[in-house]
Parts: structure tokens; sequence; C-alpha cells
């Protein structure tokens, strides 16, 4: 009887060793661009509903007051939301798909509401309510459309909706209702 000496695979174990490194590795925070910070520092009431999917996309989110909610969904790659809501009882519905869209948004009073929705490619909202009881609402869709809203003071409110493509809208309200 003779016995053969065993020979052993060691090119598949070693494929798959790298292929689980590499795995291991893109999984991890820091190594990702998918990128979701939340700040909630006094957190009494504060809610933040987000919901991301694609590629390189980054929220960052404040909510030093009290009872402030944000709600965002965003779809695709290259998207990007910095948040801040401050006050008290604010409201922020964030909806974006596509790609290289932008929103920034600050809300430092009380009582503000803003619901905005983007939807194309290359589009970039602004907006600041500083004061309270201001409204805002955006949507907009196409290419390369911009909008910016600032609303100073209290009770302003502001509509605006446009789709196409190269549009631009500038927005600017003072104090007391407009």
């Amino acid at each position: 009887m003779t016995f053969k000496k065993r020979t052993k695979q060691i090119h598949f174990t070693v494929k798959a060793a790298i292929v689980a490194l590499t795995v291991c590795a893109s999984s991890f925070p820091s190594l990702s661009q998918d990128i979701s910070e939340i700040d909630e520092l006094m957190v009494v009431g504060n809610t933040a509903n987000i919901n991301q999917s694609g590629d390189a996309l980054l929220l960052s989110l404040t909510q030093q007051g009290v009872n402030n909610h944000y709600i965002s969904t965003q779809s695709g790659f290259n998207n990007q939301i910095l948040a801040l809501q401050q006050g008290t009882n604010n409201y922020a519905i964030a909806n974006q798909s596509g790609s290289d869209i932008e929103a920034h948004i600050l809300q430092a009073g009380f009582n503000n509401v803003l619901l905005l929705n983007q939807f194309g490619s290359s589009l970039m909202v602004d907006v600041d309510q500083i004061g309270a009881d201001n409204l805002a609402v955006v949507n907009q869709t196409g290419n390369e459309n911009a909008i910016w809203i600032q609303q100073y003071g209290s009770g302003n409110a502001v509509g605006v909706t446009q789709w196409g493509v190269s549009q631009h809208v500038v927005v600017t309200q003072g104090n007391l209702s407009n």
C-alpha cells in the first residue's frame, strides 16, 4: 500500500481571505462616503427620521432646542443636506433624489415649517428662516435649478414651484407677516 502525500490548495483560501478583508474594510464608516451626523443637544422631544441611499451622501443635523422635528429622504449620489433647527417646534421635511443635489436649512426661531422636495440633477436650495411662525414650501425638478429663501421676521410665508432647465429664484422677506 502506498500513500500519496496531500497537497494544500492555498490559492483558493488566499483569494477568499482577500475578498473577506476587502468587504470588511469597505464597511467601516471612516472609509465610506455616506455620512449621517446627528446632534440633538437638548434632546427633549426632538426627533429625526433620516433615510439615505446611494453614494457620497452627507447629512449633518443639529437640533439644539426642544420639540424640533426633522424628516429626510435622500437617494442617488453626491446629495448633501446640512440642517440646524435651534429653537422650539420647528418642522422640516426634505425629500431629495438624483445627483449633485444640495439643501442648506437653518430655522433658528420657533414654529418654523419647511417642506422641501427636489428631484433631478444639479439642484440647490438654501433656506434660512430665523424668526417665528415662518413657512417655506419648495418644490423643484429639472436641471440646474437654484432657490434661495431667507425670511428674517415672523409670520412670513412663501411657496415656490419650478421645473424645467436653468431656473433661479431668490426670495428675501423682512419683518412682520409678508
